[in-house]
């Protein structure tokens, strides 16, 4: 199964009390191992931020679905921010981990994983840092979920070479269909690059493989339309393959039909299945080889 673990036992280590944290760091060569050093504890009520553990080189990030307060925090009020937003993306934690545990099953071995349990209204972690929060408690969540995306995203680039991020949310504009978002293939311009348009639009690309199932998907993958809307936010900008040393990297907006607890399974199963057959083709499931220092001569 995927290891579970908070960031209270992860990045750092948390005691709260008054409204007041005391925080201890540990080394660099800890955060290393710690996606699977660190077991659960069922009884730590401070869950705000869940990570699980990958050997594979697929990254899913949830970060609008959170529904738990963060202590002592501001409430944010958004005074003078561009795109101002507060609301959840219903079911996209539960959705992101149910995609997550079946795509294991179907691959042998698991995607890393980040889900934000916090509420949006604290703050964002899909906005750059002076628009996400207006609190210390608040930016505290904030470099976490970010630090630890960062060390799942430099693995994978250290492991495999190249990957794939996933950022899951959900949309009301139309509650039937997924968006797509790359920045028009920005963020996946290294996927491009080494295979063409196919691995995006193409019959084994994921968008094509939910099409097949009857999934509407905007932009078709039939026609070479924009992506002018939900194209993409900080965290695919932030780590996609246009970046120096990015990976591949593509905004999922789902309507809210199909995040609909009733049809959540459905939709992960679907999901899963596409990514699959997805990663066989484009992915480089088996790691690199460590690079082999040159000998100094005698």
């Amino acid at each position: 199964m995927l290891t579970q673990a908070m960031f209270s036992q992860h990045l750092v280590a948390v005691t709260w009390g008054r409204c007041s944290f005391h925080v201890l760091f540990f080394s660099v060569a800890v955060l290393c191992v710690a996606f699977e050093s660190f077991a659960q504890d069922p009884s730590i009520s401070d869950k705000l931020v869940t990570l699980w553990a990958g050997t594979l080189p697929i990254i899913f990030s949830a970060p609008h679905g959170g529904r738990q307060p963060v202590a002592c925090a501001n409430v944010r009020r958004g005074v003078g921010v561009a795109q101002f937003a507060t609301g959840r993306d219903h079911n996209t934690d539960e959705l992101a981990e149910k995609i997550a545990a079946k795509l294991e099953v179907r691959l042998g071995a698991p995607p890393f994983l980040l889900v934000a349990n916090f509420e949006r209204k604290y703050l964002d972690v899909n906005r750059p840092p002076e628009r996400a929060y207006e609190s210390a408690e608040a930016k505290f969540y904030y470099d976490g979920y970010h630090s630890a995306l960062r060390e799942a995203h430099d693995r994978v680039r250290r492991e495999w070479g190249s990957g794939l991020l996933l950022d899951i949310h959900g949309q009301s504009a139309q509650d039937d269909s997924i968006y797509r978002g790359t920045n028009n293939g920005k963020t996946v311009m290294s996927l491009i690059r080494r295979f063409g348009a196919a691995a995006i639009i193409g019959p084994q690309s994921i968008f094509s493989r939910l099409e097949e199932r009857g999934y509407r998907v905007l932009p078709p993958s039939a026609a070479s339309h924009r992506e002018d809307r939900y194209a993409g936010g900080y965290i695919v900008q932030t780590y996609g393959s246009h970046q120096q040393s990015g990976i591949d990297a593509i905004q999922l907006e789902f309507g809210a039909k199909l995040r609909a607890r009733a049809n959540l399974e459905r939709t992960a199963t679907d999901l899963a299945d596409a990514i699959a057959v997805f990663a066989q083709v484009y992915l480089p499931l088996a790691k690199s080889p460590p690079a082999i220092e040159p000998m100094s001569p005698p």
